[in-house]
């Protein structure tokens, strides 16, 4: 039952910015924790819309045609059983008999007191979805109700949740803000859609009313997608906006000739891949200018980001400017920073490194012996020469000075957000800037969270490179993931142990006790994140020489480790660690001339099924777009992208498409703030 409000208001229309505290039942502290989901106003509640819906069909007894389909069956509880399953898994099967005497059951797990609730002859009204298991007819995830509950509707919704507010009460508020909103003020402040979507618009009223008690799918559906072509038209015009005044802002040029051309691709010691040699020739001509270059480098694991981005950073370099590089992780700042200055090592180049925790440069102190570049304004000597910077946020801090930045480069850009991105860019008069990422993005984030970007796919591998397999191990079969270690390490190769926790104080598991254990059997060496970074460089060395077998961490490991010996990967716990992290931890192996292994232990979800089933990072980034959901996927980090509360990129591609074009028809061209750079945060994504 849904209690009075203290300030609540029942007598008059609700102006849509009214507090949440005008409705029946919200006082302070409920408002309060709405507050922290984004709902703040009457006008935030009845635009909070259902995230899931299906039909309910009302049945008298069983049919065929439902099977799959939602249902409602009344009936008579015939019997319960009891059943004890391995691991101590409880299993109550309540067994009920329709109107007609045909059975039904519905089964509930690990709760073995729901056996005591169900007396034989109580009549009951059962929502769940129809199957058939042989002759028995069965309710899956099914809800026991009262004989007399009023079904919800036709369509059942569900609403995205809200931290301890019951969906029941989340649904009686919206009802009652649907009820109260002033739609006429709605209807007044919106904006016309732009030419050529006007059959996606509607009264305002009908349309909420069909959102949140919709008469059928149809009327829902039609609901959902003007509001999607609303927030898609929002989200397109602050990319478009964001596209244009990046164009229209003049940029330093770094052009690249044929000549210099050949002495950038000298300094790489790698052999090009057909995708590579495009994606560099691309980005040449982007910071040739005259706008500032704003290109995404996305590329399966494997396929070589960072030498595409040392190109451009010594096409920059070259012209005196310098290059930052962001990096997540120390140990990823580290490894590229080791890489780059051994390719760079006789060159005028600096190659520094800047972390949170050396707060100094790390400077390449060898003399030059053969200038790399000629150009007026680099001093001979290194200590003075253009500067490449690896680091963490240390870069972002206000203390940092970057001088003549050129190019700013975001490796793995999904774990900074907007605004650490825009300090990195702030840095410069307007630089350059190249976003990469190893976790391929699904074709309709592309399109949404970096329309404004050129996209850059690497799909090639280098020669000898070979997609490495993961298999799935059950929690209880960890003796064969021993075993597969022991025999690994006996055939030469080198193995990666990965852990999703510490293991320091008082926390159970972790690597701490897990390299503990392995050590008794094998050279193992440990890395993580509480360590100094010495301490971990030192045992990634060790690694990397042989002279440890098995490396212990935790996701630290994830990116950015290139032991080409390394041909096995153990995750402990896998079904701790996303579709993107698993693909990435099995990325560490399989680089050398032997095939790579990953073995993934724990119990058996639909991420790991996901990831067992193929090498495709590609195919894993809709796999992970369809099992967690467009929502979840975008995350906090992309704060300042519109609220998609109807949009649902994973389904609405041929939408995105059409209002995408249709905005690019109307956006007005950016004004002088804009090409100042006061309103193009979108450049940095």
């Amino acid at each position: 039952m849904v209690t009075r409000g203290a300030s609540a208001d029942t007598t008059t229309a609700l102006d849509p910015d009214a507090p949440l505290v005008r409705l029946p039942g919200i006082g302070p502290t409920t408002a309060a924790r709405l507050a922290a989901a984004g709902l703040r106003t009457v006008g935030d509640l009845v635009r909070w819309f259902p995230r899931r819906y299906r039909a309910l069909r009302e049945l008298e007894s069983p049919d065929e045609s439902a099977l799959g389909e939602l249902v409602r069956l009344r009936g008579t509880v015939h019997n319960t059983a009891l059943a004890w399953l391995p691991g101590r898994r409880a299993m109550v099967t309540v067994t009920f008999a329709a109107a007609d005497g045909a059975l039904f059951a519905a089964r509930f797990f690990n709760q073995p007191w729901l056996r005591k609730n169900y007396a034989v002859g109580q009549r009951r009204a059962v929502e769940g979805t129809l199957a058939r298991k042989s002759s028995r007819w069965l309710l899956e995830t099914a809800k026991i109700l009262p004989l007399d509950s009023r079904p919800e509707g036709e369509v059942q919704l569900r609403y995205p949740e809200v931290a301890a507010i019951s969906h029941a009460r989340l649904a009686a508020w919206i009802a009652a803000g649907l009820e109260r909103v002033d739609c006429d003020r709605l209807e007044r402040e919106r904006e016309p859609l732009p030419p050529g979507l006007e059959d996606h618009d509607g009264s305002v009223r009908e349309l909420l009313f069909a959102m949140h008690r919709p008469a059928d799918i149809a009327a829902h559906e039609r609901a959902r997608l003007h509001f999607a072509v609303r927030e898609a038209v929002a989200l397109f015009e602050a990319v478009e906006r964001a596209r244009r005044a990046r164009a229209a802002r003049p940029a330093r040029a770094f052009p690249v000739d044929e000549v210099l051309a050949q002495r950038i691709l000298g300094r790489i010691p790698l052999q090009l891949t057909g995708d590579q040699d495009r994606a560099v020739r691309a980005l040449w001509q982007g910071l040739a200018g005259p706008a500032a270059l704003g290109a995404l480098l996305q590329g399966d694991v494997g396929t070589g980001k960072t030498a595409v981005a040392v190109a451009a950073a010594l096409a920059v370099l070259a012209r005196g400017a310098s290059v930052a590089f962001l990096a997540p992780t120390e140990l990823l700042a580290e490894q590229h920073h080791a890489t780059v200055s051994r390719w760079l090592a006789d060159s005028d180049v600096r190659v520094q490194l800047l972390t949170a925790t050396t707060r100094a440069a790390a400077k390449n102190t060898a003399e030059p012996e053969l200038p790399l570049f000629e150009h007026a304004s680099a001093p001979a000597a290194a200590t003075t020469g253009p500067a490449l910077w690896f680091g963490t946020h240390a870069l972002l801090s206000l203390g940092t000075e970057l001088p003549e930045l050129g190019l700013a480069i975001v490796d793995e850009q999904h774990r900074f957000g907007v605004d650490q991105r825009m300090a990195l860019v702030h840095k410069g008069s307007n630089p350059h800037v190249l976003v990469m990422t190893a976790t391929p993005i699904p074709r309709t984030f592309a399109l949404t969270l970096f329309g404004d970007l050129d996209v850059l796919t690497l799909r090639q591998r280098p020669p000898g490179q070979r997609p490495v397999p993961a298999v799935w191990l059950a929690t209880e079969q960890w003796q064969r993931a021993l075993q597969s270690i022991a025999r690994a390490v006996r055939r030469g190769g080198r193995v990666f142990v990965v852990c999703p926790a510490v293991g320091e104080e008082g926390e159970k598991g972790g690597v701490i006790r897990l390299h503990a254990a392995l050590s008794r059997a094998h050279r193992c060496g440990l890395v993580h994140g509480r360590m100094k970074p010495a301490e971990r460089q030192a045992a990634l060395d060790a690694f990397r020489a042989g002279a440890i077998d098995v490396l212990v961490g935790t996701t630290v490991l994830e990116v950015g480790v290139d032991v080409p010996a390394a041909t096995l990967v153990v995750v402990v716990n896998a079904d701790r660690f996303g579709i993107a992290t698993l693909h990435q931890l099995r990325g560490r192996v399989g680089r050398g001339r032997r095939r790579g292994l990953c073995l993934l232990c724990g119990p058996r979800t639909a991420r790991i099924r996901a990831v067992c089933g193929t090498t495709d990072g590609f195919a894993l980034a809709e796999a992970d777009l369809a099992i967690r959901g467009s929502g979840e996927l975008l995350g906090t980090a992309q704060s300042g992208f519109v609220d998609l509360r109807a949009l649902d990129p994973s389904a609405d591609l041929e939408l995105l498409l059409r209002v995408r074009a249709a905005v690019r028809g109307g956006v007005a061209e950016p004004t002088a703030s804009d090409a100042n750079g006061t309103n193009g945060a979108n450049d940095a994504r």
